[in-house]
This record gives structure tokens, sequence and C-alpha cells, in this order.
């Protein structure tokens, strides 16, 4: 964005960008930024202020700026996804069913878990990410659904269907 086009923004305007930024809530953005707020009225001039191109292009950016600054990539986030989405739970255990230690455990393996419940006699409980809504993640990213959540690409298929008459029996 250019000087101009920033020094256009009124600061609390560019403070509300940057501050929605920190957890991509507009109501608490707005509050934070300095505008006063009575009830549902910061959620709708939030909802403004999100519409302002002008905003848009500072919150792009900032949020350009931080995934760069931790190294975040799309190419990283697909793999994390796709951990997650592809996990196998039998990676979990060795040959004789016991439970692997944490660090015998593959990154993807051990990116699929949520979290571990450990009591003095060892580990009692693990959970593991949601696999569908991982993968579901992954189809919406790659185009496999419609807007209605139809499958595409949609492919018709013509059948035909013919009938072969019946012998007539009365001539044997």
């Amino acid at each position: 964005m250019s000087q101009k086009d920033q020094l256009e923004l009124t600061l609390k305007q560019r403070r509300f960008a940057e501050e929605y930024c920190v957890d991509l809530n507009a109501t608490a953005a707005y509050i934070r930024a300095g505008y006063g707020a009575r009830s549902n009225s910061a959620e709708a001039a939030a909802s403004r202020l999100l519409s302002n191109v002008k905003v848009q292009k500072v919150i792009e950016e900032k949020q350009k700026e931080i995934a760069k600054r931790c190294e975040v990539t799309a190419e990283k986030v697909i793999r994390e996804v796709s951990a997650l989405a592809f996990s196998d739970v039998r990676k979990l255990f060795n040959a004789d069913g016991s439970l692997k230690a944490i660090h015998e455990l593959d990154d993807a393996t051990a990116a699929a878990i949520a979290s571990i419940e450990v009591d003095p006699a060892g580990v009692r409980k693990i959970k593991v990410w949601d696999k569908n809504r991982a993968q579901e993640h992954l189809c919406k990213h790659f185009g496999l659904f419609d807007k209605d959540n139809s499958q595409k690409p949609h492919v018709e298929q013509n059948v035909q269907v013919s009938f072969v008459p019946a012998p007539d029996k009365s001539n044997t």
C-alpha cells in the first residue's frame, strides 16, 4: 500500500486493522482500537470497517508480514493438514500392540495427536485430531466441492437399457 493510501486511513482505522490481525475478531479489534462501543453497535461498525477496501489492504499486508516472519507458507499449511487427513492410528503402536514411545513417532503421526493424558501408571488416553475435518479442508482447498457441497467434477453417465423379448413358449 502506498504511503498516500496509508495517510487516507485514520489512526483508529490503522489500529483496527492491526488489532484484527491479532485474533481475527472484528468486534474485539474495534473496541481495542479505541472506538466507542455500545451493545451490538460495535459488531455492526466493525463489519463496516472490514468492508473498507483500504482497511482490507492494511490487513492483507499485515497478515503477509506475519506469515513471512513466522515462515508460514501455503505449502507448510497443506503439509500439516495432510498429515492429519492421512494419519494412521496404527503408527502409534509397535508390532506387538504396545504403544510406541513419543520420541519414536514420525513427524506426521506426532502432528496428528491432539492430546495425551498421562497418569502415574503411564499413558491413559490419546486423542487425535479430526481426520474427516482435515480431509474436508483439503477437499475445499483443491475445489473438490461446489458451493452446494456436491462433489465435482460431475460426470453424467448415459446408460442405455434394452429389453430383449422373451422367447414365445406357445410354439414349443
